[in-house]
């Protein structure tokens, strides 16, 4: 199995938007600092997973990632990992489970992931369709504030083309300092933190959040996706609930390259966080 892994978490600008980044907001909440987004935490869990498989563990796999409590700048965060077989999950005997905990042995994060099995994801792309001919046309300046009442479940939002550069790819490799060989060159792949930042990007398409929470994520890596690769991102709200004072969101999220499903996911955030 993977190695043992530690870093320094950074917080990194890439969620700039987030106002959890920002010591003041965050202190507010009742948090000591500034959170480091779980998406960074979630690049830096996926590193010994691809320093063991290589780059086929970006491909055919099924993930579900959950966030139990924040990292903080300067936290030495480590990760491992074990194979893991149990009753509830008899039909994934490759299913490996990883922890990234915090330098008090303080469990951050959980990251279980398995291989696929086929499947037609009719989900996908019965939401494609919906997009296609009933999404408006996308007005950056006419986002709502996420509230309770401004989601609407089920409805898809307008398509975006989303196209990785190089330069975005490379920045958010450099913050996770990982020196994996797949993200680099004219056919780099990107970055698992790339790619759930990029969901958390669609619900900031969407929707003004002051200040928001990522909670967890379970998702389906079917094919890597490459730098330049021209990405059609469709997400619908599927579902909110309150619990212990928060109010919470779900999308679905997918992306095409062509007429090709390469990634879907179930993205859950808190968007509205119970004052401490």
């Amino acid at each position: 199995m993977p190695n043992a892994f530690t870093i320094t978490a950074i917080n990194d600008a890439t969620e700039s938007e987030n106002r959890m980044h920002s010591d003041d907001v965050a202190a507010r909440y009742g948090f000591k600092g500034a959170l480091v987004s779980g998406v960074n935490v979630f690049g830096y869990m996926t590193q010994p997973l691809v320093a063991q498989f290589g780059a086929q563990w970006l491909s055919n796999t099924g993930f579900d990632v959950r966030f139990l409590l924040p990292a903080y700048e300067g936290d030495q965060v480590s990760v491992n990992s074990a194979s893991a077989i149990t009753p509830e999950h008899k039909d994934l005997p490759d299913r490996i489970e990883t922890r990234a905990f915090n330098q008090a042995g303080t469990t951050l994060a959980t990251l279980a992931s398995w291989p696929l099995d086929l499947s037609d994801h009719p989900r996908a792309y019965a939401m494609r369709k919906q997009a296609q001919q009933e999404a408006a046309i996308y007005a950056h300046d006419k986002r709502p504030l996420l509230t309770w009442d401004v989601i609407q479940l089920e409805k898809a939002a307008p398509t975006w083309l989303w196209t990785p550069s190089a330069e975005d790819n490379a920045r958010h490799v450099a913050a996770q300092r990982d020196t994996a060989a797949c993200y680099f060159g004219p056919e780099a792949l990107i970055h698992p933190y790339f790619l759930l930042d990029t969901c958390n990007r669609a619900l900031m398409r969407l929707y003004i959040l002051p200040a928001w929470i990522h909670v967890g994520t379970v998702g389906s890596m079917l094919r890597a996706i490459k730098i330049n690769e021209e990405i059609a991102v469709d997400c619908q709200p599927t579902d909110r609930w309150e619990h212990k004072g928060h109010q919470f969101i779900r999308l679905y999220i997918t992306m095409f390259s062509g007429n090709d499903l390469v990634f879907e996911a179930d993205h859950t955030a808190i968007f509205k966080i119970a004052q401490k």
